[in-house]
């Protein structure tokens, strides 16, 4: 009968390798069970597509949808940085149609929009005199102008983090140009109007 000698050494080496294994494969499963998919702490990336609700005075309300990047615009009002979302403005009795862009950077996100309102303004101009057969008519003359009244706008919140949610809530800074006639002189001319609003939004993760 052959008796194999225990060795001590290989059986404590053999411990330590199965331990080993042991635990590195419960440390990789509780690690992914922790969310963090894009490795920020969060399930959300910086590039993504939002709503927002903005609300102000005087019957301000903008509602808009827009895209994210984490690159910065190179300008507020255009579409450089991000890609253009849909902004719709309600303000001083009129709609406003245009743009909005975002740009999400760590727990923050900023947002432009600019919207604008066309349409034709009848403008009188000179009084014309007319005379026929001894009666004296005066009659005035108008002149058809294109204008066009914008709304533009900005506002920063911060992001709050629910999956598969991901909110945020701010404030902003809104400008409404309107055209107006000097009823004297019947000259055109704009007055802006300035208001601080409020926003809120959300995106949903698909």
């Amino acid at each position: 009968m052959n008796l194999k000698r225990f060795s001590p050494a290989a059986s404590l080496c053999t411990l330590l390798v199965a331990s080993f294994l042991g635990s590195s494969h419960l440390q990789a499963g509780s690690s992914n069970k922790s969310g963090n998919p894009y490795g920020n702490g969060t399930f959300f990336p910086d590039s993504g597509t939002f709503s927002a609700i903005v609300r102000g005075t005087n019957g301000f309300l903008g509602v808009m949808q827009f895209s994210t990047t984490s690159a910065a615009p190179t300008n507020s009002l255009t579409n450089s940085g991000s890609t253009a979302g849909v902004a719709t403005v309600y303000a001083y009795g009129e709609q406003f149609s245009g743009t909005a862009n975002g740009v999400v950077s760590g727990s923050s996100i900023a947002t432009t929009y600019l919207a604008n309102y066309s349409y034709n303004l009848l403008i009188p101009s000179n009084n014309i005199t007319l005379q026929t057969n001894g009666v004296t008519t005066t009659n005035q003359s108008f002149s058809t102008e294109a204008v066009n009244d914008t709304v533009n706008g900005q506002f920063d919140a911060t992001l709050y983090n629910s999956y598969p949610t991901q909110s945020f809530s701010g404030t902003g800074q809104a400008t409404a140009i309107f055209t107006v006639v000097n009823q004297t002189n019947f000259t055109i001319s704009a007055i802006a109007f300035r208001q601080t609003n409020s926003v809120t939004g959300t995106r949903l993760v698909q």
